[in-house]
């Protein structure tokens, strides 16, 4: 299943804003999200306006205000058209100019299986969906590179390893329930909220790393920056959501999460290093 970023329309709305309220021509690659939640109240933030305020001669607040008016505007006439991409999020301008991208709750909870389902082009890496990736394995290495770049950060070993550890504890301890780590891949999450900003914020670096991928052509600094991103948001989800002793919906979620995580560290991994092979 292909994976479709919500980055990409949000970006190219805001490129086609600017360029119709003040003829200023960018590509939507250009226009920085930056994850965000749950500060200022929003998924994403950008500070676009700012970046192009001395350009215009305009304070940076009346041109967030511009661009968040044209945007919303944008989105209401092609939401019939388009409602997978156009009806799931919303931006409003804020303080000192900066604009706030807010996504669905139906569209976080339909991410999380979409993101289970995902697949990379088996030319560049594969996974099987009935590959236990959590299975006790050893660390595969390329002998034949520097030894110093061999060893995977400890922060990403570990990560992977409780992401590991806690999926075989849930199929343990749920080996008949239908909302055990691998039932939870099937099942369809009917009820998302109440969800912690620790869930909401891991399930976003997954789909940013998601995002890079399905558009190749990653520079060893990206892959770098990412993982760890990943498995800093992984390691306060470990440490702020409880696993057991909660209602079966955050089960499900957080056993969709850790799958979704365990994936995506192996995914965004360097070419030397093979998580899939490791405990």
């Amino acid at each position: 299943m292909k994976f479709i970023s919500p980055s990409r329309p949000i970006q190219m709305a805001i490129a086609l804003a600017i360029n119709s309220e003040f003829q200023i021509l960018l590509a939507p690659r250009e226009i920085a999200l930056k994850i965000c939640y749950p500060k200022y109240g929003a998924h994403y933030t950008l500070a676009i306006a700012l970046a192009i305020s001395h350009q215009v001669g305009i304070e940076a607040i009346e041109i967030a205000e511009k661009i968040a008016k044209k945007v919303t505007e944008a989105i209401a006439e092609n939401r019939s058209q388009n409602p997978q991409l156009f009806a799931e999020w919303n931006i409003k301008s804020c303080h000192k100019g900066l604009l706030n991208i807010c996504l669905s709750e139906r569209y976080l909870g339909d991410s999380l299986h979409t993101l289970m389902s995902w697949r990379l082009d088996a030319a560049s890496f594969e996974i099987s969906g009935d590959h236990l990736l959590w299975q006790k394995r050893n660390i595969s290495l390329n002998p034949s590179l520097n030894p110093s770049q061999l060893t995977p950060e400890p922060m990403q070993q570990y990560a992977h390893a409780r992401c590991c550890a806690l999926i075989r504890l849930i199929d343990r301890t749920n080996q008949d329930s239908q909302y055990s780590a691998r039932a939870a891949t099937i099942n369809k999450i009917h009820k998302i909220e109440p969800i912690e900003p620790e869930e909401v914020s891991l399930l976003l670096r997954n789909m940013a790393i998601a995002d890079y991928l399905e558009n190749g052509n990653i520079l060893p600094f990206d892959r770098e920056k990412l993982s760890r991103s990943l498995a800093e948001a992984f390691l306060q989800f470990y440490d702020r959501c409880r696993i057991f002793g909660v209602d079966r919906y955050a089960l499900q979620r957080r056993a969709l999460l850790l799958r979704i995580t365990q994936k995506f560290l192996v995914a965004i991994a360097p070419p030397e290093i093979n998580y899939a092979m490791y405990l």
